[in-house]
This record gives structure tokens, C-alpha cells and sequence, in this order.
């Protein structure tokens, strides 16, 4: 329990609000007006803000990574055109090093993957069985062929410490886009 004067009473509250918006709801900050903005398309990265374009009176986007106003071609999933703008977790993604399972014969599968479901970035260290759990959506799937547990397991011959029968999922060159349902 803390003792919190009024100030920090609503300096907490707002920032727990903000907080849960941006985890559940997937918001940002436009940097034009700073007010919180969802994406409708989020295969694009290309945003429309409303509030900034009847303030400016052209039409404003911006760049749902970099948070810089938009620059060059759109429909892009990948980056903007503006300078810098990389998505860090695709360079991870492309450049990690392959990973040696100590009880599956796997060869030139990458440490790193995005999770199928959520698209947050976990590693394999290679010890135990193939299969993990995501930390953050909680769904296990298997890291080599990158299916769901139980896609992966209606494979002929499934073990969990063997290769599978669809072989190994190339390096990822997207991040999937997690899409909560709320009831």
C-alpha cells in the first residue's frame, strides 16, 4: 500500500491506462497530435490520423515502426522510406545464428523465430524436446516446423524428440500479427 498525494494518484492512473492500451489494444502515439491511434490494416504500416489531417488539412500518415511521418510507397509491411526505419526483430530474425537440438537430428534451423501466433521473438537453446511455449500468448508450438503443437503432432511418425515429417520452416521473413479476441 503506498500514500500517494492526488498528483501522483492521477500521474499513475493515467500511465496505467496508457500502459494497458498500447499491451491489449495495440495503440501508439501519433507524432503529429500524440493522441493514441490504432491500426486498421496491420499487414500495412502506413496509419491515417485523423485528428492531424483535419489540423493540417492534407491527408497525415505515419509510419506505425519508426513514428516519423510517412515517407515513400505504401501499402509496406516491411519499412517506410524513411532513413533508419528498420524493423529490428526481421533483422534478428534474418541474420541469427542456426541452432543444434542435442536430441533432434535438426540441421540449419535458426535460434530465433517469431511465435506463430503473437509474433514475439523467442530462442531455442537447442537442450530438451522441439516444441515450446510461448511466453507471452502461452501457445505451444514446434520450433522447427513452426505449426502448433497439436498441427505438428498429426504428422506421421511424431515424436517429440525427432525431426518432423514437414521438415524444417525457412527463416521467417514476416512477423505474424497477433489477433486478440476479446469476449
Amino acid at each position: 500500500m503506498a500514500l500517494l498525494t492526488a498528483k501522483e494518484k492521477k500521474y499513475f492512473e493515467k500511465n496505467l491506462a496508457l500502459n494497458a492500451a498500447k499491451n491489449y489494444f495495440f495503440t501508439k502515439p501519433c507524432p503529429g497530435c500524440k493522441y493514441s491511434v490504432t491500426r486498421k490494416d496491420s499487414s500495412n504500416l502506413s496509419v491515417h490520423c485523423r485528428i492531424c489531417t483535419a489540423k493540417k488539412g492534407y491527408i497525415y500518415e505515419f509510419c506505425w515502426q519508426c513514428l516519423r511521418e510517412w515517407r515513400g510507397p505504401q501499402p509496406r509491411s516491411d519499412h517506410c522510406g524513411n532513413e533508419d526505419c528498420n524493423n529490428n526483430s526481421l533483422n534478428t530474425l534474418r541474420t541469427c545464428p542456426n541452432v543444434s537440438f542435442e536430441c533432434v537430428e535438426v540441421i540449419g534451423c535458426p535460434a530465433v523465430r517469431a511465435c506463430p501466433t503473437c509474433g514475439v521473438l523467442v530462442e531455442h537453446t537447442g537442450m530438451k524436446c522441439k516444441n515450446i511455449t510461448c511466453y507471452r500468448c502461452k501457445v505451444e508450438f514446434c520450433f522447427v516446423c513452426l505449426k502448433i503443437t497439436a498441427e505438428c503432432w498429426k504428422s506421421p511418425n511424431y515424436d517429440y524428440y525427432g525431426p518432423c515429417s514437414s521438415g524444417i520452416a525457412p527463416r521467417q521473413t514476416s512477423i505474424p500479427v497477433w489477433q486478440v479476441e476479446f469476449q
